[in-house]
C-alpha cells in the first residue's frame, strides 16, 4: 500500500511541481544565454570602435590636413572592425538562444512521457527474464 502511494505522489509531481519548476529553469537559462552575449549592450554600442581601440585627434587640426584624414581613416576602421565583431556575436548569440529555446518542447514532450518510457522498459525487460 506504501508503494502505491510513493507511486501516485510521484506522478502528480512528475506533471505538476517538476513541469513548472522545469519551465522556470529553463526560462532561467533563455535569460543567461541573453545576458551572457550581452546582446542588448551590444547593440546600444553597435557603432562603437571595437575595443574603444582608436586615436585622437590632434589640437592643430588646420595644419596637418594628413594626420587628420590618417585619424579618421583609423577611427573609421575601427569603427567597422567593432560593427563586424558585434554583428558576429550577436546572430552566434540569437542562434544559441533559439536553439535552446527550440529544444524546449522536445524536452518537455520527452518528460511528459518518461513514465511510460519507464513502464515499458520495466516490462521488456521483465518479459526477457520470464521467457
Amino acid at each position: 500500500m506504501r508503494f502505491l502511494a510513493i507511486i501516485v505522489n510521484y506522478i502528480i509531481w512528475h506533471y505538476t511541481r517538476a513541469i513548472l519548476e522545469f519551465s522556470h529553469i529553463y526560462k532561467n537559462i533563455l535569460s543567461f544565454l541573453f545576458n551572457f552575449f550581452s546582446i542588448p549592450i551590444l547593440i546600444r554600442s553597435y557603432f562603437a570602435p571595437w575595443r574603444r581601440m582608436g586615436e585622437d585627434y590632434t589640437k592643430n587640426i588646420v595644419t596637418d590636413l594628413e594626420d587628420v584624414a590618417s585619424v579618421f581613416v583609423v577611427n573609421t576602421i575601427m569603427r567597422l572592425v567593432g560593427m563586424v565583431m558585434r554583428t558576429i556575436i550577436i546572430v552566434l548569440g540569437l542562434l544559441f538562444i533559439a536553439l535552446v529555446a527550440l529544444f524546449y518542447p522536445i524536452l518537455l514532450f520527452i518528460w511528459l512521457i518518461m513514465p511510460l518510457i519507464l513502464i515499458f522498459l520495466v516490462t521488456l525487460g521483465v518479459g526477457l527474464i520470464i521467457n
